[in-house]
């Protein structure tokens, strides 16, 4: 796996819309997409290409694979750039999250209306793929203190509070903690300076992705 790319960014309107970039996040979660073979057509349903995909991938690795898995981001809480649809099959005989040799089939959201529009199907094979950080749609926070090097035990509960999977929303959990006013965007810095509860000094507030194996 390839060293994971910086792929979120915030929003210097909107404090609490930031944005994680939907093709990094796939490369960095998935790696490359695997080159096609001629007989399996990328623009067509993923549906009517099941059964070539199925033979393809037992060629592949060997083994027989089941669909085990089809939906749609747009129907989770996400901070994604572009909202995709995503399939995944696994081994037969082997859990789904946990196996080795997944393969994942994506098409990506071109904008418009969700039920439409849809890009060409890629393909990725992945071990772990609950591992991979590919399920975290959702950008999470951390809270620098300003000066640097404070620190006090209040800032580290609230940071363990704003991680990836503390919560389904972790820019809800940063909403909860704020003292009274909104966070206030600085140029300099380029993030977000905000006032926590029970933390003496201000933070500063950086969006963070997953961590991805």
């Amino acid at each position: 796996m390839h060293q994971p790319i910086d792929c979120v960014s915030a929003d210097p309107t909107w404090w609490d819309s930031p944005t994680l970039d939907t093709d990094l996040h796939i490369l960095n979660s998935l790696g490359e997409p695997l080159p096609l073979p001629d007989h399996i057509d990328p623009g067509a349903w993923v549906s009517d290409q099941e059964p070539a995909l199925l033979r393809w991938f037992a060629k592949e690795t060997h083994q027989q694979y089941r669909h085990v898995c089809r939906d749609n981001t747009y129907n989770s809480d996400n901070d994604l750039s572009a909202d995709f649809v995503f399939s995944v099959y696994v081994p037969e005989d082997c859990a789904a999250w946990w196996c080795d040799d997944a393969f994942i089939i994506v098409e990506k959201h071109l904008g418009g209306d969700v039920r439409g529009n849809y890009g060409p199907f890629a393909v990725f094979r992945v071990d772990q793929i609950g591992e991979s950080g590919f399920f975290d749609w959702v950008v999470g926070w951390h809270a620098e203190p300003v000066p640097a090097g404070s620190d006090c035990p209040d800032l580290t509960r609230w940071n363990n509070r704003f991680a990836i999977g503390y919560s389904q929303w972790p820019t809800g959990k940063v909403r909860d903690a704020l003292v009274s006013k909104e966070p206030a965007w600085c140029d300099t810095r380029k993030a977000w300076l905000a006032r926590l509860q029970d933390v003496p000094f201000p933070v500063v507030l950086h969006p963070v992705a997953s961590c991805y194996c």
